[in-house]
Order: C-alpha cells, then sequence, then structure tokens
C-alpha cells in the first residue's frame, strides 16, 4: 500500500490506460463486423452493377436518348387515352339550389326530347330521382356524385332516343345517400368503383327497354359512337308484352250455334261429334268446302316482328378533371332525327 501511495499517480494512469485499452478493443471488434457488412453490401452492388453494364441493351448515351424517346411516346398514348374516356365534371360550388335547378331542367329536357321522338316513359317518370325531387334538403356531400350520375342518365337516355325505341321501361343507378334503399327500383346494389393507379372512376348503371332489333342496332351504335367510354358488361333480350285482341269470328265459331241444329251450341257438338267429321253414331257428316287462302298482295304484311325487351348493364368510365363553374340548366344537345 505504501508503494501505491507513493506511485499513486502511476497507479491512476495505469488503471485509465487499461481501460482504454479494453474500450480500443471493443471498438475494433464491433467496426470489423460494421466493416464486414459494409463490404458484403458493396460486392452486392458491385454485382449489380456488373449486370446492369453487361444487360442487353447496353445503358450507353444512344441507348438513354431512345428510352426517353419511348417515354414521350407513351405520354402521348396515355394523353392521347384519357381524351376517349369521360370526365367527372366537379362544380366549384354546388348548393342544393343549383343542384334543383339542374336536376329540374334535366329531367323537363329528357321529357320533352322523349315526346319529340315518339319514346314512351312510365308515367310521371323522375329519371331515379324521386326521393331527390322531394326532398327538400339534400347532404352536401352527395351533390357532386348526384349531378355527375345525372349528367351520365341524361347522356344515357339521348343515346336511347336517338335510336327511336318505343319505350323506356326502367333507369337504374347506385345510391350515393345512406337514405336511399339500394336494390330498390331505381337503385343498384353495386357501388361506384375507383382506380387509383389511373385516377378512374367507375359507374355501374342498368338500362330497360322495349324495341325492335333495328333501335336495339342503333342503340348499341349510339353507345359505341358516343365520346363517353361506355362498357357494355350484360344484355338481356326477351320477349316484349304485346296487347292481342281476341278473334270475334273465331269465338263466334266455337261457342256459336250448329248449322242445321237450332238451339245446339258449337262446342256441345264437337264434344259429341255432331261436326268435324261424324256424330256419335259414326255417321259422317256433310263438311262446308274450304276456300283456298288468297294468293299474297304486294305491300301486304306476310311476318309480324314482335317486340322486344331489353336489359342491358353498363359501366362508365371517368377520369377527374379540375373543378369548374356550377351548371344551373341542362345543355341542348342536337339531336339527329333518323326515320324509324
Amino acid at each position: 500500500m505504501a508503494w501505491i501511495k507513493r506511485n499513486l499517480l502511476f497507479v491512476v494512469g495505469l488503471a485509465v490506460s487499461v481501460a482504454l485499452l479494453g474500450a480500443g478493443v471493443f471498438y475494433l471488434f464491433t467496426t470489423m463486423d460494421e466493416a464486414e457488412r459494409v463490404s458484403a453490401e458493396l460486392d452486392a452492388k458491385n454485382q449489380q452493377l456488373d449486370g446492369l453494364v453487361k444487360r442487353e441493351p447496353y445503358p450507353n448515351s444512344e441507348n438513354i436518348e431512345k428510352v426517353k424517346e419511348e417515354q414521350k411516346r407513351v405520354e402521348a398514348f396515355k394523353k392521347d387515352a384519357r381524351a376517349r374516356f369521360g370526365q367527372v365534371v366537379r362544380p366549384e360550388s354546388l348548393d342544393n339550389a343549383s343542384f334543383k335547378s339542374l336536376l329540374e331542367a334535366t329531367i323537363a329536357g329528357l321529357t320533352r326530347q322523349s315526346e319529340r321522338m315518339g319514346v314512351k316513359l312510365p308515367e310521371k317518370y323522375d329519371f331515379t330521382f324521386s326521393e331527390q325531387r322531394k326532398n327538400l334538403q339534400l347532404a352536401t356531400n352527395t351533390l357532386v356524385p348526384l349531378a355527375t350520375q345525372l349528367n351520365d342518365l341524361d347522356n344515357i337516355c339521348r343515346v336511347l332516343f336517338d335510336a327511336k325505341i318505343h319505350s323506356l321501361v326502367a333507369l337504374k343507378r347506385t345510391g350515393v345517400a345512406s337514405g336511399e334503399a339500394v336494390g330498390s327500383a331505381d337503385l343498384l346494389t353495386k357501388k361506384v368503383g375507383t382506380n387509383a393507379v389511373a385516377g378512374a372512376s367507375i359507374y355501374p348503371y342498368e338500362i330497360s327497354f322495349q324495341c325492335f332489333s333495328t333501335e336495339l342496332g342503333n342503340v348499341l351504335a349510339g353507345f359505341l359512337n358516343s365520346p363517353q367510354a361506355y362498357v357494355l358488361k350484360t344484355i338481356n333480350v326477351e320477349r316484349g308484352s304485346t296487347s292481342t285482341t281476341p278473334d270475334p269470328n273465331a269465338a263466334a265459331a266455337a261457342s256459336g250455334p250448329v248449322p242445321g241444329r237450332p238451339g245446339m251450341d258449337m262446342a256441345m257438338a264437337r264434344r259429341y261429334g255432331l261436326v268435324g267429321g261424324g256424330n256419335r253414331y259414326g255417321q259422317p257428316q256433310p263438311q262446308a268446302p274450304v276456300a283456298a287462302p288468297a294468293p299474297t298482295r304486294a305491300g301486304e304484311t306476310v311476318l309480324e316482328e314482335k317486340p322486344l325487351r331489353v336489359t342491358i348493364g353498363l359501366e362508365v368510365v371517368k377520369f377527374a378533371v379540375a373543378s369548374v363553374a356550377p351548371v344551373t340548366e341542362a345543355p341542348a344537345k342536337p339531336t339527329t332525327p333518323s326515320a324509324r
């Protein structure tokens, strides 16, 4: 102890040196592990670089310029493709009053065009917006989606009216408000789809109408030539409703009196074999001569086509655009009259 007291500074310095030596050894081993990890990453990057350098085409200045040209072509293609799709019109400020005005103007315009084109509509038809016409106040967050659907149904109905269909049976759209009964006569159970990558919105609709095959072809051609992007998902064609009037002559022949047998009904006579080739005792009855069919005259209808009931499920693909000023009335759209 006396020696330590006499050499206290030396002992303290020695202890500090040992501590620093231990810390240096620890730092050395830690740095070696880190160096090995960095060396492994460097080797991986070198291998990746070698792969890129040896890959065809080689990334030289000429090929880089070609890649830039291809990128410009892709951007031009995307711009042209987007121009072929519809665009979601988002008004800057759309309140209940402006939406009500737009709704009433659109319904009135479609009603007038249906009358002008001779297309029959359901009585007092609201084009799936009966609830919105009854309610005085609508939720603010539903006005823009409702305006978008109103514009879509306006375009769809004008395609149908221009094709001169016989009657519009029903329209269906997706519900956007919580109070709307989804799956009802006016609403679908489907929802509006979105594509976050392309920035597109997909609006499903269903339309039912009656027409002949010629008008059906005009409807499909109208959707094909429309500036809007329509995707026809389903189409169902069945026999439409027709009004048939019974033939009074046939009814009289079926239940009238039997010639030569006053007081006897024709149905009773046929039941007991008194007409139509013999009676109940097997005695043949005289048959009235059958007149030969008259020859068909020019212009006479030989084959009459029956109306069709068509149900089409379609989707409207749209891309979002910048906001525009609100519209207070339905825009006038030119119609091309065509012969039925």
